[in-house]
C-alpha cells in the first residue's frame, strides 16, 4: 500500500501492463492545477486597500540615550492607501502611500520619573523637541508562508507574510517657537529678544540651519578648522522591512496587521545630529534685535536658555558640570552664556566631548510603522487547466 501511495503511476503500470494509457492520461488531467511557474499571470489578481497606522521614532530625542529607546506616548495615528497585485503561489507586490507623524521632546521624555538620571540630565537641559510629518511612497514585495494557486476565493483563511522593498519619504522637521530668546543662560538674564509673531508657531528647522548649515563657509572653516555641514534634503530613501498577518473576512475582503521597520539614510528626522554652533554665525545682537528671523534661528538652535534659575538649581546636582559659561562669538559681536553640562559652542573649549554634542552622528534615525489595513480584492483570472468537452 505504501508503494502504491508513493508511486501510483508505477503501480498502475504494473497492474495494467502499461496498456491503459487513457486511464493514466485521465488521472493526470484530474490532478492538474495550472502552471507552476514562479510568476504565473494565470493566477494573478488585483486588490486595493487602506488602513490606519502608528509611527514610533527612534533617534536622539528619546527617553534614554540608546538606539532602542522610544516614547510611546508620542505615538500618533496616520493613514495609508495601496494598490496590490498577486502574481504567484506565494508572491505579491504593492505600491503603498503613507502619511504619519513623528514627535518627541526632551523635557517630556527625559523629565519623567526614572528617566531623569545623570546620563539624561544634559539632554533635559538641551530642551529640544520636534514633530515631523512623514510622506512615504514605496514599492513593497510580499512573500506568504502558505501558498495558494487558485482563484482568490480559494486563498487560506489565515496567512503570515514578510514584506520588503524600497521607497522615498518627504520630511520636514518642525519645532515650536518660544516667546523669547535670551542671551543669558536663563530666562530674565542678558538680553531678551522677542520672537513676536513666530511665538507658538511650528517652523521648519531645516530652513533655519540650526547646526550651522547656512553659516558663511569661509568664516565657519576659519573658526572651527573644518567644513560647515551641508543642508540635508527633505527627500530621503527608505527601506521597508516587516512581518504581517492576514485574515480572510469574506471572499473579497481581508484584514491585516503589519509591523514594519524603516531603515533610513539620514540622521535628521529630528533635525539633531551634530554639534552646538557659535550662535554668532547667525548674526550679531543688533541683527537679532532688528530681524526676528535671525533671532528665531538662534532660539531654535539652542533652547536651553528657556529655563529659570530656579529650574536649573533644582537639577544641577545631576548635570556633569554645574554652572554657567560665557561666550564671545568668533564670527560676530554676539555675546551669550550657556549652562554647563549640555554643550559648549562648537570648537570652543571642547575638552569634554559630552559637553559639545548636540546629537549622535554615529547612528541614523529610524521609525517603526504599525499598520492595520483592509484589502478589497477586485477579482482575478481563473486558473487555466485542461479543457473538457
Amino acid at each position: 500500500m505504501s508503494v502504491a501511495l508513493i508511486l501510483p503511476e508505477s503501480v498502475d503500470a504494473q497492474i495494467f501492463g502499461g496498456k491503459n494509457k487513457r486511464r493514466k492520461s485521465s488521472r493526470k488531467i484530474g490532478s492538474f492545477s495550472g502552471s507552476k511557474r514562479l510568476f504565473n499571470p494565470e493566477i494573478s489578481y488585483y486588490a486595493i486597500g487602506g488602513g490606519i497606522n502608528a509611527l514610533n521614532y527612534f533617534g536622539e530625542i528619546a527617553p534614554r540615550p540608546t538606539s532602542l529607546s522610544t516614547d510611546i506616548s508620542f505615538t500618533r495615528p496616520g493613514v495609508n492607501l495601496f494598490l496590490k497585485q498577486k502574481f504567484g503561489d506565494r508572491y505579491s507586490w504593492k505600491v503603498n502611500f503613507m502619511w504619519g507623524r513623528l514627535k518627541a521632546s526632551d523635557i517630556e521624555s527625559v523629565g519623567e520619573g526614572s528617566n531623569f538620571v545623570q546620563e539624561n540630565a544634559n539632554r533635559y537641559l538641551r530642551n529640544l523637541s520636534f514633530r515631523n510629518d512623514i510622506l512615504e511612497l514605496s514599492a513593497q514585495g510580499q512573500i506568504d508562508l502558505f501558498k495558494h494557486g487558485g482563484r482568490f476565493s480559494s486563498r487560506p483563511p489565515v496567512n503570515i507574510y514578510a514584506i520588503f522593498g524600497a521607497g522615498i519619504i518627504y520630511h520636514d522637521p518642525k519645532g515650536q517657537v518660544p516667546e523669547n530668546f535670551y542671551t543669558g543662560a536663563f530666562q530674565g538674564q542678558g538680553e531678551t529678544i522677542s520672537l513676536g509673531d513666530y511665538a507658538g508657531q511650528w517652523v521648519s528647522l531645516r530652513d533655519l540651519g540650526t547646526e550651522g548649515q547656512y553659516f558663511d563657509k569661509e568664516a565657519y572653516k576659519a573658526a572651527y578648522g573644518k567644513d560647515a555641514p551641508n543642508p540635508y534634503s527633505k527627500f530621503q530613501l527608505v527601506i521597508p522591512l516587516g512581518l504581517g498577518a492576514r485574515y480572510k473576512l469574506t471572499n473579497n475582503l481581508d484584514v491585516a496587521l503589519e509591523i514594519g521597520y524603516r531603515h533610513t539614510f539620514t540622521d535628521y528626522l529630528d533635525d539633531v545630529s551634530g554639534e552646538y554652533v557659535d550662535l554668532g554665525g547667525f548674526g550679531s545682537l543688533v541683527d537679532a534685535q532688528s530681524d526676528q528671523s535671525i533671532a528665531l534661528a538662534m532660539a531654535m538652535s539652542d533652547k536651553s536658555n528657556q529655563f529659570t534659575q530656579e529650574d536649573f538649581n533644582n537639577i544641577q546636582e545631576f548635570v556633569y558640570v554645574p554652572g554657567v559659561d560665557n561666550y564671545s562669538s568668533q564670527v560676530s559681536e554676539l555675546v551669550w552664556s550657556r549652562a554647563k553640562g549640555y554643550g559648549n559652542a562648537a570648537g570652543i573649549g571642547n575638552d569634554d566631548s559630552r559637553r559639545n554634542v548636540r546629537g549622535n552622528q554615529k547612528d541614523n534615525d529610524i521609525y517603526i510603522v504599525t499598520n492595520i489595513s483592509v484589502t478589497y480584492i477586485l477579482g482575478g483570472g481563473i486558473v487555466r487547466g485542461a479543457k473538457f468537452r
